[in-house]
């Protein structure tokens, strides 16, 4: 295979080159068992939306069920291909459902199966045939199987195999349109995948109509800085006092691989401080790090710290405003004043290590370059699980592989949690790692951080997770659906979307969260009964984009979806049909 051009792979960072001439050099090629294995964790663990857009366009690897599963699953993948795959998982759902439907209801089901294998894109058409020949199945009236593209030349042309669709496909490019459109179109979008294009578009005129639009939500703008990487658009969002209090919004400006580095430093300082006051000052350590963290805050986090004590602990609202004005204080007395630093010997930073109290003495000699100091540091008494997670992202290799090499960090699971996360850290000792990590979050955790390399850890990972999942009770099962917001069943589609009962009492909540109806709305393998009972929640009216959701899953029952239809008004029910993925009885009955 001759090396792709010089341009292409200079667009691709160092860990996406490496991933990129995987899928090159098997792409010409039928795929081993071994290497299927290695396409299904790419598709799951993958962050890149164009090496993704890769694999969505190498209809051999899509005839493997779990890549397709995994690539219809991953966030990352751009919205249109996304929505594509979706509808061949709901074809097979809706085709399994079939074989247990009551006789009476068989034909009616047959029918909507074959709609739904209408409306697949031609590229998908010959996939679908060949897994429902795989499942010995008919996904028309004639049986016949359409054979797949040959395979493809090792020359190719990566820049626009790899380039995403347009947003919205059978439609007006968003780019396309003129500006006063766009405008307009960014007020008034009822479709959330044109609305989260204008969220993260490069235009601030665009992105300020965005926000405007009724139909924004706290998981929309979640889900639009999770994927857009401008510094601008964070710094917008955390400007606005409505998503400013928001505690997803905040973790998500936090965490979103886009969000600058200060920015995140400065709202993870506050959530440290927030938890330090809430479990309160059990010894003198406590007061401490609570009183260093304090001192670090930047002025703008005192609006939340403020607002979460007139809420939770008014008792400290004193506290807070002595450290307020203390910080305008210091801010006055340095102005014209500069001081002037100078090394440490190696004396000072040797008792530092074996002696030093402070949170910041030990955050600075743990990484100090001198081994020795570092050695110390790990045996001083004073620090504590939480001081030593924190420093291990700016750790390097060797000095990772040590702490999890210790005789007493390595059982400690706060400190395991931040190893298995280390990009550096072997996977030999990451997988040992593994059994430290505590309950479901740490394990979610893992799967969602796309700076792990290891894909045999997070098949473990996956693996120990549906091995908790399903060695729960039904209680603890809502309890934890609940907790993780979704996440489980994006890691766990099969086992959680299949357990109807669950879902249904899940569902019955009048209080939930709009995001999980949304997921679930969303989700082409949700059952039907659940679907019928989310189009009659409370909350269904106040949340424009489930009844969307609603609309474009294949499998809503008919009457259900005819329902929400005509509650929308004539100009709401104009966007939808300018979506290819509408359902045909839609289409018809419009």
């Amino acid at each position: 295979m001759r090396d792709p051009a010089a341009s292409f792979l200079a667009s691709l960072t160092e860990s996406e080159r490496t991933q990129f001439r995987q899928m090159a050099l098997i792409r010409p090629h039928l795929p081993t068992e071994g290497q299927c294995r290695l396409l299904e964790g790419l598709s799951r663990s993958l962050a890149s939306p164009r090496l993704l857009t890769l694999m969505a366009r190498t209809p051999h690897w899509l005839a493997h069920w779990p890549i397709l599963l995994g690539l219809a699953e991953n966030e990352s993948t751009p919205e249109p291909i996304r929505r594509d795959l979706e509808m061949v998982v709901s074809l097979f759902d809706q085709m399994r459902e079939m074989d247990l439907a009551p006789p009476e209801e068989k034909a009616e089901r047959a029918e909507a199966v074959r709609q739904l294998y209408q409306q697949l894109q031609p590229s998908l058409k010959p996939v679908a045939k060949l897994l429902a020949k795989q499942l010995a199945k008919s996904v028309a009236a004639t049986g016949t199987t359409q054979e797949l593209p040959p395979l493809p030349r090792e020359e190719e042309d990566w820049e626009s195999l790899t380039a995403p669709p347009a947003p919205q496909e059978g439609g007006l490019a968003l780019a396309r349109l003129p500006q006063g459109d766009r405008l307009a179109l960014a007020r008034e979008t009822v479709l959330q995948e044109e609305l989260l294009a204008c969220l993260v578009d490069a235009d601030p005129e665009i992105r300020q109509a965005a926000m405007q639009n009724p139909l924004v939500s706290e998981d929309l703008v979640c889900q639009a800085l999770a994927r857009c990487g401008l510094p601008e658009i964070f710094e917008e969002v955390y400007g606005e006092a409505r998503w400013y209090f928001r505690e997803p919004i905040r973790r998500t400006l936090q965490e979103a691989p886009g969000t600058p580095a200060e920015l995140s430093r400065r709202i993870g300082l506050a959530r440290e401080l927030v938890e330090a006051l809430e479990r309160g000052a059990g010894s003198r350590e406590d007061l401490r790090r609570t009183v260093s963290l304090f001192a670090q805050l930047e002025e703008g986090e005192f609006q939340f710290i403020t607002y979460w004590a007139k809420r939770q602990a008014p008792q400290l609202l004193r506290v807070v405003k002595v450290f307020y004005d203390r910080l305008q204080r210091r801010k006055t007395g340095m102005q014209g004043r500069a001081e002037e630093g100078r090394w440490a010997s190696l004396e000072e930073r040797v008792f530092l290590a074996s002696q030093g109290t402070q949170e910041d003495q030990l955050a600075q000699v743990l990484r100090d370059p001198d081994p020795q100091v570092f050695e110390l540091a790990l045996e001083n008494p004073a620090l504590t699980p939480r001081i030593l997670a924190a420093v291990l992202p700016a750790l390097d290799g060797p000095r990772a592989e040590r702490v999890a090499c210790h005789r007493t960090w390595c059982g400690e699971p706060l400190v395991a949690e931040g190893l298995v996360h280390h990009p550096q850290l072997e996977e030999g000792t990451a997988l040992r790692l593994l059994d430290a990590l505590p309950g479901v979050k740490p394990l979610v955790d893992l799967l969602r951080d796309p700076r792990v390399p290891h894909l045999d850890l997070k098949r473990q990972a996956l693996g120990r997770l549906r091995g908790l999942y399903l060695g729960m009770d039904g209680s603890r099962r809502l309890a934890t659906l609940r907790a993780s917001g979704g996440e489980l069943m994006r890691h766990l589609p099969q086992d959680v979307l299949q357990d109807e009962e669950t879902l249904q009492l899940l569902v019955s909540d009048r209080q939930l969260d709009p995001g999980l109806l949304l997921r679930l709305a969303r989700n082409k393998l949700t059952p039907r009964g659940v679907l019928a009972r989310i189009a009659t929640h409370p909350v269904l009216m106040a949340h424009p984009s489930i009844m969307s959701e609603l609309l474009l899953n294949p499998k809503t029952p008919r009457e259900a979806a005819v329902r929400i239809w005509g509650l929308l008004s004539e100009a709401e029910q104009g966007q939808m049909l300018r979506s290819p993925h509408l359902p045909a009885v839609l289409k018809h009955l419009a």
